[in-house]
């Protein structure tokens, strides 16, 4: 299943949030779930065992990837998309005002992808170890025990190490290793550095393989109040 960039509104119009749930808004949604994942409400303390295709990302809700799992889900500003690999777990942060979204991916270990084209809030990825601030960009965060790996494929990501408080910047075929003991050095990205990702490479349109699209349909509202429909297209 491959996750498209596109998102169609049945009428246009500006600011719009998700719907309030039990006071909170919605500041994502989830696109595609493989294998052992579970995610976790804001509002309660244990995890489902399954993350839904088509289930709201709130404020505070947490994601987790067993030792097969996946999940992929995308921002409703911005369309940013958040690519979780396996054996991964963090919370989701989202601070919703005037139809912006600023992001904070709260990673307690794990791998993931981050794709933030048409930035519209702050995004910004914190680990024990890091806080990453992004500009417009595609890259991977490695998570784990001994530190961390920023990996940039394109853009810019701006680490800093919590221990000593050295910053630096990361760019295109770049790496930042992010050590606990406070070390911070960059190097350049080779092959081998880069994680596999599950929904590449594309086979649509190549002979032989069948493309179906699906579609998710969710209520949003504008500023005013009124009701609209959000269509989310995407390809397996």
């Amino acid at each position: 299943m491959k996750l498209l960039s596109k998102i169609c509104f049945l009428v246009a119009f500006g600011g719009y949030t998700l719907s309030p749930v039990f006071g909170q808004e919605a500041v994502g949604v989830i696109a595609k779930s493989n294998g052992q994942t579970f995610h976790k409400k804001f509002n309660s303390d244990e995890y489902m065992p399954k993350a839904n295709i088509g289930s709201k990302i709130m404020n505070n809700d947490w994601i987790k990837t067993g030792v097969d799992g996946y999940v992929a889900l995308f921002f409703l500003d911005d369309k940013s998309q958040l690519k979780i690999r396996e054996n991964s777990e963090m919370e989701i942060l989202g601070s919703v005002e005037r139809g912006r979204i600023d992001k904070t991916i709260s990673m307690d270990f794990g791998t993931v992808k981050a794709k933030v084209d048409k930035q519209q809030g702050e995004f910004r990825v914190a680990t024990p170890t890091s806080v990453a601030s992004v500009k417009g960009t595609e890259f991977w965060v490695i998570s784990g025990p001994g530190g961390d790996r920023f990996i940039g494929l394109s853009g810019t990501v701006e680490v800093e190490n919590r221990s000593s408080g050295q910053t630096t910047t990361v760019t295109t075929d770049q790496t930042a290793t992010s050590g606990t003991d406070g070390s911070l050095e960059v190097t350049v990205t080779t092959n081998t550095d880069i994680p596999d990702d599950p929904d590449e490479p594309t086979t649509t349109g190549d002979e032989g393989s069948s493309t179906t699209l699906h579609q998710l349909r969710i209520r949003v509202t504008d500023e005013n109040n009124n009701e609209r429909e959000l269509i989310i297209e995407y390809s397996e």
